[in-house]
């Protein structure tokens, strides 16, 4: 049976008022803490791989303050999508211990219910509703391995992995553009790296440059315009080539 996933990605500010605020009583507080940030954008992406190895892509989505007001009007954004999707696992990398606690702690201030998703239900049987690939990478082991490293050891060019580097709060259109441009790119690549991780997994009929090709292609379809198109497109014809070289040798 095919299967579909929700590729998630959110960033996050730090706000200063609030980091004062938490100084005010403990001087040692620190800027990085998870409680001091806020979500200013998150983006989706969807995409199925059927019994045959085969690979589509489906909508994808972001939302930033900009549009939206600010983080209430973000969350209440990609919670009511995830919703409507409830039947989807959602994907994230290390989303267990950054993103989900921000977003779930933005939930609580504002009064909004996670979506199934995102609900810490001990003892659940059945498929797992959320996916940490960056946990599954991880296993039982302590090494942890940062997506951009991983993406760079799948040959992925680095201008589109360097490009996932966090991004300051932007202060004008042309930068909240951008902000969307990243956050949706972030959700395409943790797609790519979940293409290598079920191929290395053994799924029947999946093949690591077709499906990344079909990934990039559906996302260039939908953002024809990204900034970085260009780099996307030379990447994608790169691919195209490893596997005409690859006929050949067979030849």
């Amino acid at each position: 049976m095919a299967k579909t996933y929700i590729a998630l990605d959110a960033d996050f500010f730090w706000d200063r008022e609030l980091h004062e605020l938490h100084r005010a009583m403990d001087p040692a507080s620190q800027r990085r803490a998870v409680a001091v940030k806020r979500v200013m954008a998150a983006g989706v992406f969807q995409f199925t791989i059927d019994d045959e190895g085969r690979v589509s892509t489906g909508e994808i989505g972001s939302w930033s303050e900009r549009d939206w007001g600010d983080e209430e009007g973000v969350i209440r954004q990609v919670f009511d999508y995830l919703r409507a999707h409830e039947d989807k696992p959602v994907l994230t990398y290390g989303g267990l211990a950054t993103d989900i606690p921000i977003l779930l702690l933005a939930s609580m201030a504002h009064g909004r219910g996670l979506p199934p998703q995102l609900v810490d239900q001990p003892g659940r049987k059945g498929p797992r509703p959320h996916l940490d690939l960056g946990l599954m990478l991880k296993g039982g082991g302590r090494t942890w391995t940062h997506l951009s490293q991983l993406l760079l050891r799948m040959d992925v060019p680095f201008d589109l992995v360097a490009a996932k580097s966090n991004v300051p709060r932007p202060a004008s259109d042309t930068a909240w553009q951008n902000l969307r441009d990243h956050v949706e790119l972030d959700c395409l690549l943790l797609a790519i790296a979940k293409i290598g991780w079920l191929v290395a997994q053994g799924t029947e009929g999946l093949r690591l440059e077709p499906a990344i090709i079909a990934l990039v292609e559906g996302f260039l379809r939908r953002r024809p315009d990204h900034m970085l198109a260009g780099e996307l497109r030379a990447y994608a014809d790169r691919l195209h080539d490893v596997i005409a070289a690859g006929f050949d040798h067979a030849a």
